[in-house]
């Protein structure tokens, strides 16, 4: 067995002496010993996470609360806040770092880890050994990030790090839920924000607004034991653009409504001119006829 490098001299015999030796003795088994996580061992030795356990677990380095951000870093993204993906070491495979987004070398956290580390963090995620990455995910996240935040504008002004199918979908997601403290319950986007939304990705309005509808999945009733009835909207595998346009002309044109939780489901005059289909009137549960336009 190695001998401890560090030894302490017959008059220093103190706690503090005994734990700095420990600590000394510990780093010099961790660099010389083969198949150590040396840069885990570094990112906790810098204060970047508590433990290996918590590096672990968490996946990423997050910004420090206290670490002063200028916009738009100081955006609430998860992205933003989480920048730097971590890839825990399996079998030969090293711990690794990488950024989940390649325009977050800008970031001011990103070049504050990468100058107390002394290397470039790579650019484009760390995937694991099956290939799976973070990143893309983090694209998704900005945008629904700030849809939830009411930072529609500022999402437009920072869809660089995001992609287009990302911000619709997290257009239809802000259309379908609301903030549990939104008294009107209407949804975390209005459709009239929505609408500017999508015109500034160039999407163009369906010009069929009840086949728009008819190509989600039929309504289906939901209720668990004596609960409510609930009409959940299911939209299948449509593409991220007709989902978002089947939220707004769904709301707009009665098929969908805001339950009072502020979830969007199917309302009973939706449901009806879904079951007539393509007929030009249809029969109201109240037995008289109405149009479907």
């Amino acid at each position: 067995m190695a001998r401890p490098k560090h030894l302490m001299t017959e008059g220093d015999r103190s706690p503090s002496a005994h734990r700095e030796t420990f600590d000394d003795d510990f780093k010099d088994m961790i660099m010389d010993a083969p198949n150590i996580d040396t840069l885990g061992v570094a990112l906790v030795e810098k204060g970047f996470a508590a433990n290996l356990a918590c590096l672990d677990i968490n996946n990423s380095l997050s910004v420090p609360h206290g670490f002063d951000l200028p916009a738009p870093w100081n955006l609430p993204s998860r992205m933003f806040r989480f920048p730097v993906e971590v890839c825990r070491p399996e079998g030969d495979q090293p711990r690794t770092l990488g950024l989940r987004h390649p325009l977050l070398a800008d970031h001011p956290y990103v070049r504050h880890v990468e100058a107390l580390l002394g290397f470039e963090i790579a650019r484009n995620g760390a995937p694991n050994r099956h290939g799976y990455s973070t990143a893309p995910t983090a694209r998704w996240w900005h945008a629904v990030d700030l849809v939830m935040a009411g930072k529609w504008r500022k999402l437009l002004e920072t869809r660089e790090f995001t992609e287009p199918d990302c911000i619709m979908h997290a257009v239809a997601f802000g259309c379908r839920y609301s903030h549990h403290e939104d008294k009107k319950a209407s949804g975390y986007i209005s459709i009239a924000n929505a609408r500017k939304v999508m015109d500034a990705l160039g999407s163009n309005e369906p010009g069929e607004r009840s086949a728009t509808i008819r190509a989600f999945s039929a309504p289906s009733l939901c209720r668990q034991e004596k609960g409510a009835e609930h009409w959940p909207i299911n939209t299948g595998r449509l593409s991220a653009e007709a989902e978002a346009w089947g939220m707004i002309i769904g709301i707009e044109d009665g098929w969908f409504r805001h339950d009072r939780a502020g979830f969007l489901q199917w309302s009973e005059l939706g449901r009806e001119r879904y079951a007539a289909g393509d007929s030009a009137s249809y029969v109201q549960a109240s037995g008289q006829a109405a149009f479907a336009f």
